[in-house]
């Protein structure tokens, strides 16, 4: 049985290939999967963001895709941002 912190680590791969494998490259979310992913998955922050911006963001290493491991920088500065707002209310 998977601990609360393994099911949510998988939801973020789940979530990742459902919108990298459009394409069929489940390596790669290009910028129109990462704006569907968003809008989405988190439509208030983009908002605030929009795809455009949170894709250049991203692409650290700029290939014009978003692997897993620069996701994870977008799942780390919505998780700061969700707990900012968390404890504001």
């Amino acid at each position: 049985m998977l601990t609360e912190l393994e099911s949510a680590l998988n939801n973020f791969i789940d979530i990742y290939h459902k919108y990298s494998q459009d394409r069929g490259n489940v390596h790669a979310l290009y910028r129109d999967e990462l704006k569907r992913l968003l809008e989405a998955e988190c439509p208030q922050y983009i908002k605030k963001k929009d795809a455009d911006t949170w894709f250049k963001e991203l692409d650290i290493n700029k290939d014009n895709a978003i692997n897993f491991e620069e996701f994870l920088v977008l799942v780390i500065k919505v998780g700061v941002a969700s707990h900012e707002d968390f404890h504001k209310e």
